[in-house]
C-alpha cells in the first residue's frame, strides 16, 4: 500500500511539519493568566498605534443556566483612538507570528502575537474593524474556528469596507477619525476567568491599573471600562484608575486615608547599566517602604487587616517594567510565609532592547531569565575556586542571560534585606511590652512582672524597692528612639505603661551591632529591659512567625497556621540544641558550671510559668 493511501486510512491528509487545527488548538493554550491579561494584549495594541483613549465594553445578555435566569458575558470589545490600519496592516496583524512591528523595539509591542493569540484563548470568533479617515470608512476582517477547524479557512479573509456597527458606535464614548474595534463574539464561557461583565471588569481594573499605571499617572492613556446588560441598563461606566504596586501615589482605588496622600514613601532608587552587544542599556530599579502612618491609621488594629494591608497583600512581590509597562509582577523575591513582605515595594524597568537578557516571554507575562534568579544564589552558578566575578565572565563568554543579570540579582537581595529591616523596626512598638485595649499591659507582660515581684519578695535585688523617677522615664524614652528606631508615639505608649502599671521588667526589640547576640539585659533606672537581636535568625523564626504585627491571623487556614505553629517550635528546640553543643565544648569543670546555671534557670522558669497565669503565645 502507498504511503499515501496509508497517511488517507489514519485520517492525515498531507505532511504538514505544523498541521493547522493542531497549531490553532495549541495557542489557544498559549498561558494568559486570566481574561485580564488577555485583554491587556489588546491595549498594548492601542498604545503602540498612539491611542490616547481605550475603551473595554462588556455585554451581558440573560440565560438560562440549570433552570435559573442568570446574567452571562456575553460579548467583549476593546475600542480605541489609535492610528488605525489599512487593508495589508490589518491583515497582517491578524496572522499568528506576523505583525507590523516584529523586531521593532521602540514601543511596548514587537512580538507579532497579541492579537490573534489574546483573542483565540478567550473566544471563537474575532472581528477587526480599523479606520483611518472616520469609523464609516471602516475596513472589517475577521477569524473563525469554527471554520478553520473546518478547513474552510486558511487565510485571513481579504478586509472589506465595512462601517464600525451602530450599536457599537453609540456605545463608544467618542470615536476618532482613526482607530481599531476589536470584538469577541463568541466567548468560550469555560475559558473566560470570569462569568459576569462587571467581575471581569472588576478584576481587569486592578490589572490594567497597575499594568500601564505609568501611562495612567502622566495622562497619555484613559481606560475607560464599560459594561451594559443587552436591552438594559448600563451596569458600570467608569475609567481603570491608577493601582501602583509601590504605592507612592494616591489612588482612588485606595482605603482612606491614601486615597489622598502616598501609602509608601520612596527609600531611594539607583540607576545599573548593563552592556549587552556593544551597547550600554540603563536599568532603573527603585524601592518604597511603608510609612508609619500606616501603622498609626490602624490603631490597636493589626495593620495587616486594614482595608489598606488587604490592598498590599494583592500587590506583593517586584515589579518589572518593559518599556513602561508591567510585564511581570514576581512573587519569587519574597519569602513566602511573612506578611511583612506587603510593606515594601521594588520596581525593575529596563528598555526593550534586552527582551533576550532577562527572557521576556511572547505574550508578555514573564522575564524568566531574570525570575530564575530570585531563587538562585551566585555560588550555585560557580565552579571549582570560581569567585563572583569569575561567575559572571564566565557566563557572559557563554552567551548565558544571567552573567548579565547578576550584579541586578544580587543588589536587589541586599537591598531588599535593608527594607525589611526598616519594616520590622516599625512593628517594634506591637511585639514590644504593650497597653491592651482595656488599657491594661499585655498579658505576657503581667504575668512576667507578677512573677518578678514574687521573687523579689524572696530574693530583693539592691535599690530594687525604689520608685521609678522622671529622669528614669526620660531615659527609657530617649533611649527607645535613638537607640532602638520606636516611634515618638511607641515610645510614650511604653513610659506611659510603665509608669500607670509600675511595671519592673517590660519586653524590647533592636537591631544589635553584633548579629549574633540574641538578646540582652539592660537596666534602666528601677526598669529591667529585656530586648530581643532582630538581626539574630532566631528572631524571625521565633518571633516573627506568629507576632508580627500586620498578621491576620483570622485570615489564615489550619494548614497555614500549623506550618508557622511549627516553624516556631523548630526554631526554639534548635535554640535549644546549640546551648546543649555550647556545654558540650566548654570542658569538664565549666560544663558543671553551666549545668548549675541550667538546672537554677530551669527552676526560675517553671516558677514564672505557673498555669494560673495567662500568656499569649
Amino acid at each position: 500500500m502507498a504511503q499515501t493511501e496509508q497517511y488517507e486510512l489514519a485520517g492525515i491528509v498531507g505532511a504538514e511539519i505544523i498541521p493547522l487545527r493542531l497549531a490553532i488548538t495549541a495557542m489557544r493554550d498559549s498561558g494568559y493568566k486570566n481574561t485580564a491579561y488577555a485583554i491587556a494584549e489588546l491595549i498594548d495594541n492601542a498604545i503602540q498605534a498612539s491611542a490616547t483613549t481605550v475603551e473595554v465594553l462588556c455585554m451581558e445578555k440573560r440565560e438560562t443556566v440549570s433552570t435559573r435566569a442568570r446574567r452571562r458575558l456575553h460579548e467583549i470589545a476593546v475600542l480605541d483612538d489609535g492610528s488605525g490600519m489599512d487593508a495589508a496592516t490589518l491583515r497582517t496583524a491578524l496572522q499568528f507570528g506576523n505583525g507590523t512591528r516584529l523586531g521593532d523595539r521602540s514601543g511596548i509591542g514587537r512580538f507579532g502575537m497579541g492579537l490573534p493569540n489574546a483573542s483565540i484563548s478567550q473566544t471563537r470568533k474575532v472581528d477587526v474593524w480599523s479606520w483611518q479617515n472616520g469609523p464609516y470608512n471602516a475596513i472589517h476582517t475577521h477569524i473563525d474556528l469554527d471554520a478553520i477547524e473546518a478547513g474552510t479557512m486558511r487565510d485571513v479573509p481579504e478586509p472589506e469596507h465595512q462601517p464600525v456597527p451602530h450599536r457599537w458606535r453609540d456605545l463608544s464614548g467618542g470615536l476618532g477619525i482613526s482607530g481599531t474595534l476589536v470584538v469577541w463574539s463568541e466567548l468560550d464561557i469555560d475559558r473566560l476567568t470570569w462569568k459576569s461583565a462587571t467581575h471581569t471588569l472588576q478584576k481587569t481594573e486592578q490589572i490594567v491599573g497597575r499594568i500601564y499605571r505609568r501611562f495612567i499617572v502622566d495622562g497619555s492613556v484613559t481606560i475607560r471600562l464599560f459594561a451594559k446588560e443587552e436591552g438594559a441598563d448600563v451596569l458600570q461606566d467608569r475609567s481603570a484608575v491608577l493601582n501602583d504596586p509601590l504605592y507612592l501615589s494616591p489612588s482612588l482605588a485606595m482605603p482612606k486615608p491614601f486615597d489622598t496622600k502616598p501609602m509608601f514613601e520612596l527609600v531611594f532608587d539607583e540607576q545599573q547599566e548593563i552592556e549587552y552587544n556593544g551597547d550600554i542599556h540603563p536599568v532603573t530599579v527603585r524601592y518604597s517602604v511603608a510609612t508609619e502612618a500606616t501603622t498609626a491609621e490602624a490603631g490597636t488594629q493589626d495593620r495587616g487587616q486594614t482595608g489598606y494591608g488587604r490592598h498590599a497583600a494583592d500587590n506583593v512581590g517586584v515589579s518589572v517594567l518593559r518599556a513602561g509597562r508591567e510585564i511581570m509582577l514576581d512573587q519569587g523575591w519574597c519569602i513566602g510565609y511573612d506578611p511583612r513582605e506587603r510593606w515594601w515595594g521594588a520596581e525593575v524597568a529596563f528598555p526593550p532592547t534586552l527582551d533576550e537578557i532577562f527572557g521576556v516571554t511572547n505574550n508578555k507575562q514573564a522575564a524568566t531569565h531574570f525570575a530564575e534568579l530570585a531563587t538562585t544564589e551566585w555560588q550555585q552558578l560557580a565552579e571549582d575556586g570560581e569567585l563572583f566575578i569569575d561567575v559572571v565572565n564566565r557566563l557572559k563568554e557563554d552567551r548565558d542571560p544571567r552573567g548579565w543579570l547578576l550584579e541586578l540579582a544580587d543588589s536587589i537581595k541586599r537591598n531588599l534585606e535593608q527594607l525589611r529591616k526598616r519594616i520590622k523596626a516599625q512593628g517594634a512598638g506591637n511585639r514590644s511590652s504593650k497597653r491592651t485595649r482595656h488599657g491594661d499591659a499585655d498579658d505576657v507582660t503581667t504575668a512576667v512582672n507578677k512573677r518578678w515581684k514574687e521573687r523579689s519578695r524572696q530574693r530583693p535585688i539592691e535599690g530594687e524597692d525604689r520608685p521609678t523617677t522622671a529622669i528614669d522615664i526620660e531615659e527609657i524614652q530617649s533611649d527607645l528612639t535613638m537607640n532602638k528606631n520606636y516611634s515618638d508615639a511607641d515610645a510614650k505608649e511604653l513610659v506611659s505603661l510603665i509608669h500607670d502599671a509600675e511595671l519592673k521588667v517590660v519586653f524590647l526589640e533592636a537591631d544589635f551591632t553584633n548579629r549574633f547576640e540574641l538578646f540582652n539585659v539592660e537596666i534602666k533606672g528601677n526598669v529591667t529591659e529585656i530586648t530581643f537581636n532582630r538581626q539574630h535568625p532566631a528572631f524571625d523564626d521565633v518571633f516573627g512567625t506568629l507576632a508580627t504585627v500586620e498578621e491576620d491571623v483570622s485570615g489564615l487556614s489550619k494548614e497555614e497556621i500549623a506550618e508557622r505553629l511549627s516553624r516556631a517550635i523548630n526554631a526554639v528546640k534548635i535554640t535549644f540544641a546549640a546551648w546543649a553543643r555550647y556545654e558540650r565544648e566548654a570542658g569538664i569543670d565549666r560544663a558543671k558550671a553551666l549545668q548549675k546555671v541550667r538546672y537554677d534557670w530551669g527552676q526560675l522558669a517553671a516558677n514564672f510559668l505557673l498555669p494560673e497565669d495567662p500568656l499569649v503565645i
